[in-house]
């Protein structure tokens, strides 16, 4: 059961009070057993805002999130980019997917999504977005993350 948060929903998810399409995330998270992927690229786009760097750091020591190594992030990340497929400008959230076995997205951007369920790009199981409340379903049938080679701390903010 993993899950990949696209930096364009990041600073609203971490706000408090949780909007009504962000609740089924973080019960899934913290209540059923969902893990949050994060990584490469992406991760240092999340972490510049400080709710974020805080809650993930949270639940990377719970075992709510894993971090996946940065090289191994990038390295796949010139691969997806190699291939010359992905339409969209965010390679990274793709490699992430591709290292951490996440087959659900919560982002609104389009072409990400016609990235994220390219089976050229994110082999089976298929890559579904989750947008709003209404996608909630989704999360009962997300993949396990692949675990981690090596799980990292995250860095402290200063």
């Amino acid at each position: 059961m993993c899950l990949i948060i696209d930096a364009n929903k990041t600073a609203d998810f971490v706000n408090e009070p949780a909007h009504e399409d962000h609740q089924p995330i973080r019960r899934w998270i913290t209540e059923q057993g969902g893990v949050l992927a994060l990584g490469g690229r992406l991760f240092a786009e999340q972490k510049r805002i400080a709710k974020a760097q805080r809650l993930f750091a949270e639940w990377v020591r719970a075992g709510r999130a894993f971090l996946y190594r940065s090289a191994e992030v990038d390295q796949e990340e010139s691969d997806v980019v190699g291939s010359g497929l992905c339409k969209s400008d965010d390679p990274h959230v793709i490699a992430l997917a591709r290292v951490s076995g996440a087959r659900v997205l919560f982002s609104n951007d389009r072409d990400l999504g016609a990235d994220f369920a390219n089976l050229a790009l994110v082999p089976r199981p298929q890559g579904k977005i989750y947008k709003n409340v209404t996608h909630a379903h989704l999360l009962d049938n997300a993949p396990r993350c692949r675990f981690p080679d090596q799980r990292k701390r995250l860095p402290q903010r200063r």
